[in-house]
């Protein structure tokens, strides 16, 4: 008797089990589809043996053209579509070579124009180069904004009006004093190079991240604090 109030206990709770796992098994379905979606519309372009792509997300690469030396850099045509910013990936030909009359074995010049498709205005803007997806780049790579070079080093922004460049521990870029309304662009003036020469396929990274000032945030988490807190009364009424 009872095995079998034990067995008639089981079976209930698996019924009342099952229909979560067609919604789970729906909703690992559509993040696998959400992937393969990003993947297939995501942009990857190649000018004069440079490949770059927007493939990690947060912008969209719309446009590059040019040659990467300092009189004809590659430009490239962005829109970020994420507050938190994305990464750029990009590989390099073994014979690509130097551009930009540097020391190094590979070196070319970059002009990023980014639309501002944000839903905050931006007060700066930081660059930074990895070798290796999530750890930043040191001296050890031979990956750099330029170091140790002055060819194409006088980095400029339109929109903001300091250029501070971090050649150690890590490598960044970081452009501020200034502002990036939203729907506005901002046009960034660098130079990459590398000593080591990557074999291919390696990727490199760029991370690109805009900021916003405090002032500006808090209002917004103000605003959802003060949300959370209404919601959570309606939902004591209930109980």
């Amino acid at each position: 008797m009872h095995q079998a109030k034990a067995a008639n206990r089981r079976s209930r709770e698996r019924r009342k089990r099952s229909p979560l796992c067609p919604a789970i098994a729906f909703c690992a379905a559509l993040q696998i589809l959400g992937l393969c979606c990003r993947e297939a519309q995501s942009a990857t372009l190649t000018v004069n043996g440079v490949t770059f792509s927007d493939r990690l997300g947060g912008f969209v690469l719309e446009k590059v053209t040019g040659e990467g030396s300092i009189e004809d850099p590659f430009v490239l045509i962005e829109r970020m579509t994420d507050a938190d910013g994305g990464t750029l990936s990009f590989r390099v030909a073994p014979d690509f070579g130097n551009h930009i009359g540097s020391q190094h074995t590979i070196g070319f010049a970059l002009t990023k124009v980014i639309e501002n498709a944000t839903d905050i205005p931006w007060s700066s803007f930081e660059l930074e180069l990895q070798s290796q997806l999530g750890i930043s780049s040191d001296d050890s790579d031979g990956l750099s904004f330029g170091q140790g070079s002055n060819a194409g080093r006088l980095f400029t922004a339109s929109g903001f009006s300091q250029v501070t460049i971090v050649d150690k521990p890590y490598d960044r870029v970081e452009f501020d004093q200034g502002r990036i309304s939203v729907g506005e662009r901002v046009t960034l003036r660098f130079v990459i190079s590398d000593y080591v020469g990557y074999p291919p396929p390696t990727e490199l990274f760029l991370p690109q991240r805009p900021s916003r000032q405090v002032a500006e945030v808090a209002p917004r988490r103000l605003g959802n604090r003060l949300a959370f807190n209404r919601l959570a009364a309606t939902l004591a009424m209930f109980r």
